[in-house]
Order: C-alpha cells, then sequence, then structure tokens
C-alpha cells in the first residue's frame, strides 16, 4: 500500500468519524472490544448489550431511510419495481451525489420523438432571437458631429491634415498617450519638421523645425527602428524629448518610423510617429503592432496627398499657360506676355516680391522691366539696371540655369546690385526665360520664409516661364520677319517699319526741292467695343475694309502704311496741310457711309483723323508728333472728325 492509498483511508475514516452516525459507530465498537477482552461476566453483558444496541439502531436507520424515499417518490417507487415487461420503456436518470443523511433521487428522462424524414417541403420557421440588452448609441458615436468635413474640392494639403489630424486624436486614444505628434524628416536640410500633432501639453514646440540629433525622434529618423522606452530618466528628459518648450515629467515613450517608398527611392523614412506618457511602462511590444497598422494608413495618406498634389499643380499649370496664351492671342506683345507671366505665377506659388528681368537695348544692359512688392518693405524698383557680372540674375541669364536660396541670412550673394538695401531674410528663387536658342530675362520671386520654395514648385515655375519664353522668341521672330518684309498681310499697307522709312525720305526730299508735303493719321474709333462685339476677326476684317477705302483714294505715289493695330498712316506727297485736311474730311465721310457685312451682320464705322503739313526746318520726329497730337483732340471731342495742326 502507497503512502497516497493510506492518507485517502485515513482521510475518509475522519470524515466518517465527524458525523453522528459515525461517532455512535465508534463508541458502540469500543464497548464490544473492551468486553470481548474483560474476562468478568459484567464485561461480557455489556458487550452483548453494545451489539444488540447496534442492531436496533441500524434496523431504525435502514426503515427511516426507507419510509422517506417512499413517502417522497412514491409514484415512482411503483413505476421503478412495479413496470411489467410489456410497458413502454422510460428512461432514468439515479442521482447518488448526496449528503450523507440525505435520499436518494430517481428522475424520468423524457426522450424526444423520433424524427420521421417527410417528402414535403417545410418552411423554415424564423428562430426567434433571444433579446439581449444592447447599450444605447447615437450618432455621435458613429459620426464626428462637431467636425467640419473638409469640401470636396478642398485644396490636397487641407485634406491631407485633416485626415491626418483624425488619425493621429485616435492614436491618442488607443494608446491613452498624452501627446501624440508626427514630424517629417528632411534630409537635405537636415531638420526634422512638425505636420501635426494632438497633445494636453501647453508647452508644446512653438517652431516647426529642430535639427536632426540625438533626442529618441531623430535617432529614429536615422536608424529606421522603431524605440520604446518604459522609463525616461528625469535627468535625460531634456535630451530625448526635445519637442517641448520645457520638461513635461515624460516617463515613457514610443516612436516608430513611417516609410513612403517610391521608384529607387532610398528606404529611409520619411515621418515620425512619436507618442509619450506621464505613466511608466505605458508601452510595450504590443503597442508597436498598433502603431504598424496606423503608420500603413499614413503612408497610405502620403500616397494620395503626393498623388493629388502632383495632379492639382500639372492641371493648375496647363491652366495658367492656357490663361497666358488667350491674353497674348489678344495683344501680342511683349508687355502682355511679362505681365500675364507675373499674374500666373501669383497663382502658382507664395511670394512676397516678384522681378522680372529684361534687356534694354537703349541702355545696353539688364534692366528690371516689372516689379511686384506685396509687403510694402524696401525693395529694388523698376528700371534699375541689373549688374549682370556679379549679381545671382546675371549668373542665372549668362550660364541659362536656375538657382534656388533657401536661406538669405546665410548668403552672401548679391541679388540684383551691390547697393541693393533688401532685407536678407527668407528663400530667394531665379529662373531663366529661355527658349532652345536664347536667354531673354529671368524672373525672380523671393519670400520672407526659409525654404519657401519646394522642389515641384521649382519645376512648375521652370515650365511656365519656358513657356512665357516660346512666346518671346514667336513675338521676336515676327517681328524679325516683319523686318523683311514690306507690306501688311491683314491691309495690304506698307509695313510700319517701311512707312516709317519712307517717311525720313519724303521729309529730306521736300527740304531738298521744297515741296509740300503732309501727313494723316487715320484710327478707327472704338476699337475695343467693335472687339467685344464682333471679335477679332471681325476687327480685323474692319481694318481690311477701312484700307481698301484708303487706297482706293490716294495716288499711286502716295504712300499708305500700319501705324498701329487699329492706326492708319497717309504720306500724302506734294500737297498742303490745307488740301490733306480736304482729303481727309472726304475719306471721313465715306468711310462713315460704308456698309461693312461680317458673318451676317451688316454695321458701319468711323474714323477720326490728324492732319500735319510740313513746315520749314521740320523733323520727321516733329512731323509724327504734330499729327499724334491733333489725333489725340479729335479723339477727346467724340471722334469722327478731322483735326488739322
Amino acid at each position: 500500500m502507497t503512502d497516497d492509498s493510506a492518507k485517502a483511508i485515513v482521510e475518509a475514516i475522519k470524515k466518517k468519524l465527524f458525523t453522528i452516525n459515525g461517532a455512535i459507530a465508534f463508541v458502540l465498537a469500543v464497548v464490544l472490544i473492551i468486553g470481548l477482552f474483560v474476562g468478568s461476566t459484567v464485561g461480557r453483558v455489556i458487550s452483548g448489550l453494545a451489539l444488540l444496541g447496534a442492531g436496533v439502531y441500524g434496523i431504525l436507520q435502514w426503515r427511516s431511510r426507507g419510509h422517506l424515499h417512499s413517502k417522497g417518490n412514491e409514484g415512482k417507487k411503483e413505476e421503478l419495481y412495479g413496470q411489467t415487461p410489456e410497458g413502454t420503456m422510460k428512461k432514468l436518470m439515479f442521482d447518488d451525489f448526496q449528503l450523507p443523511g440525505g435520499t436518494y433521487v430517481v428522475k424520468e428522462v423524457k426522450e424526444e420523438e423520433p424524427v420521421v424524414p417527410s417528402t414535403k417541403t417545410v418552411q423554415p420557421v424564423a428562430r426567434v432571437p433571444i433579446e439581449e440588452k444592447t447599450p444605447e448609441s447615437s450618432i455621435a458615436d458613429f459620426f464626428d458631429l462637431d467636425s467640419d468635413m473638409f469640401p470636396s474640392e478642398a485644396e490636397p494639403r487641407s485634406e491631407f491634415n485633416f485626415l491626418l489630424n483624425k488619425v493621429l486624436l485616435s492614436v491618442r486614444d488607443v494608446l491613452f498617450a498624452h501627446t501624440v505628434a508626427f514630424f517629417w524628416a528632411n534630409r537635405e536640410k537636415h531638420q526634422m519638421v512638425l505636420e501635426a500633432t494632438a497633445t494636453d501639453s501647453g508647452k508644446f514646440m512653438t517652431t516647426k523645425r529642430f535639427a536632426i540629433g540625438a533626442d529618441i525622434v531623430s535617432q529614429v529618423a536615422e536608424s529606421g527602428k522603431p524605440q520604446v522606452l518604459g522609463r525616461v530618466n528625469p535627468s535625460a528628459e531634456k535630451e530625448l524629448v526635445t519637442y517641448y518648450g520645457s520638461p513635461e515629467n515624460i516617463k515613457s515613450l514610443v516612436a516608430v518610423p513611417v516609410y513612403y517608398l517610391s521608384g529607387s527611392q532610398e528606404q529611409q523614412p520619411v515621418g515620425v510617429i512619436v507618442s509619450d506618457s506621464k505613466a511608466e511602462d505605458a508601452f510595450g511590444p504590443e503597442t508597436l503592432g498598433w502603431l504598424g497598422h496606423f503608420t500603413k494608413l499614413i503612408s497610405a495618406l502620403i500616397k494620395s496627398y503626393t498623388d493629388k498634389y502632383d495632379l492639382l499643380l500639372d492641371s493648375e499649370l496647363l491652366n495658367s499657360i492656357r490663361r497666358m496664351q488667350d491674353r497674348i492671342r489678344s495683344d501680342p506683345s511683349e508687355y502682355a506676355v511679362l505681365n500675364a507671366l507675373g499674374d500666373e505665377a501669383n497663382r502658382l506659388v507664395n511670394w512676397d516680391f516678384l522681378t522680372i528681368v529684361m534687356y534694354a537695348e537703349d541702355r545696353h544692359g539688364w534692366v528690371l522691366q516689372k516689379v511686384v512688392n506685396k509687403t510694402g518693405q524696401p525693395y529694388v524698383v523698376p528700371d534699375q539696371l541689373v549688374e549682370y557680372d556679379e549679381s545671382v540674375v546675371g549668373r542665372v541669364i549668362r550660364l541659362n540655369t536656375l538657382e534656388v536660396i533657401d536661406d538669405l541670412s546665410s548668403s552672401n550673394a548679391v541679388r540684383f546690385t551691390r547697393s541693393e538695401q533688401n532685407e536678407r531674410q527668407g528663400s530667394f528663387l531665379c529662373i531663366p526665360l529661355s527658349s532652345l536658342n536664347r536667354c531673354y530675362g529671368a524672373l525672380t520671386l523671393e519670400s520672407k520664409n526659409v525654404s519657401n520654395f519646394p522642389g515641384i514648385e521649382v519645376e512648375t515655375m521652370y515650365r511656365l516661364a519656358e513657356n512665357a519664353a516660346l512666346t518671346l522668341e514667336v513675338l521676336y521672330m515676327n517681328d524679325l520677319v516683319k523686318d523683311f518684309v514690306i507690306v501688311d498681310h491683314l491691309t495690304g499697307s506698307v509695313t510700319k517699319k517701311y512707312f516709317m522709312k519712307e517717311i525720313e525720305e519724303e521729309v529730306q526730299r521736300a527740304e531738298d526741292f521744297g515741296n509740300d508735303l503732309a501727313l494723316v493719321s487715320l484710327v478707327v474709333d472704338g476699337m475695343d467695343t467693335l472687339v467685344k462685339r464682333y471679335g477679332k476677326e471681325g476687327f480685323d476684317s474692319i481694318m481690311n475694309q477701312v484700307a481698301k477705302i484708303v487706297r482706293n483714294t490716294v495716288r499711286t505715289y502716295d504712300v499708305v502704311g500700319r501705324e498701329e493695330a487699329d492706326r492708319f498712316g497717309v504720306l500724302l506727297v506734294n500737297t498742303a496741310a490745307s488740301d490733306a485736311y480736304l482729303w481727309a474730311e472726304k475719306i471721313r465721310k465715306q468711310i462713315a457711309s460704308h456698309v461693312i457685312t461680317h458673318t451676317g451682320k451688316t454695321f458701319s464705322v468711323t474714323v477720326s483723323a490728324g492732319v500735319c503739313g510740313l513746315s520749314e526746318g521740320m523733323q520727321k520726329e516733329q512731323l509724327l508728333a504734330g499729327t499724334s497730337r491733333v489725333l489725340s483732340k479729335a479723339i477727346e471731342n467724340g471722334g469722327n472728325l478731322v483735326q488739322v495742326f
């Protein structure tokens, strides 16, 4: 017998002894043993009485149990012992796990009726679910009623910031954190840049940038490995947690990298999520698993934002080019190109100062043709010469390459001239206005913010400037062609350059031979109104028909030239000013009575004329100036009028 068996027997005996029946049985056994070993008659009598008492007690106990059992289960007893063989079999459950002194329980177990297969189609009976108490909820539990959702036409950066802030708030709620923040890793400038934060602290950093160093955020950005600190040494908090203005009593923190891989980009984090707590051991390995899901979500947001931002810039660039071309189509001049370039640059990029530098032949140097100052602070002024050999602008034009200065305070470069008084604060961008063959000038943008011009915006502005340069090249090529063309293809009159040359020759001939000479300038009244009503093609048709009337009324040796878009010049040889006035009046009436037809519409136009005769000692410039002066008076007096100088 093992020790365990012996212990079990001893325990069973102890349990029996602690019951009433066990105690009585124990006493009777002791009396019986004593009586057997005692040799006297009295002892044997006592033993016999004890044995007799034990027997009587046992019979009484048996009868009492049987009586109680039959009284409580009278019907069941008959079924149990009185069931005939021919009766239906019943299934009984016998419970013998009863306390000492209790009664056994016999229960009948009712069996389910057997299922009989049926060929009939049985409709399924809907099971009524057990009603459970569902906690009360409202729409506020599933939708942010207090926050204005960004509109569908929101700019991608606003949309990204909105969603990123929502993610950080969720991280803080899940981790029970004190602060959760997202930082970009700017490796070119060796800086960590704050993008968004969810915090209860009033001591969070006021600046958005700090240099990459030995702090926990920088370590994760440099190594790409997550960091979990269960206990932050108070003496090291200032070095590890640098995004607070003063110690915040942070006890634990966790930081994980955020990746965005595109193409052949090296696998380095683009950002870091950091979460801290004022409790020790607030974060563990399971926290990294949670944050892993959130970093994947943020990576998806970055990709969506990047794609949308690229598409938006491309779309805006195309719209800017289209608007610029529309403006130049109605006014094909250098002035229109430069104004359109400045306006579109204002739509695409944020800046405080804008300049456009072009070459001026009369000054034999590069001049600030256009200057826009949004701040009102001292800056360069228009018509100022640029130092070609010493300045950033001169270097960009000379090398035909763009240049970006992210921080002017750390650069000694001269932007325009060495005498410039501009503040050395912010960032500077200079882009050449160059085509395939030559550089026509430079566009400069300056901001008071450091690193204001990211690479994608620089690329966008370069494409816009390139398109403007191509337009300038077309205009210059047209001017070059016109230098070799005598007749204007639209009106049949001579070109302005040839007309000016003819005036100079006829003035000299009149001086030499003492002949009369008169110059008449004719302008169509209300050019802007006519263009709006009939379009540019309609106005070209008007100029063509006016030119025909004029050419049909002059002599073969008189000269008709196209001076401006709405202006003709007529050089009348051997004609005095008084005779020229009569001719001009005749032309005015003839044009006013002429019916013009265009696209099924009929209408008439009027002209104003200025007449100036050549007097002794008068030069070409004086003749032109006199004609322009009296023409302006005729226009001021209501038009459809002839004025003589």
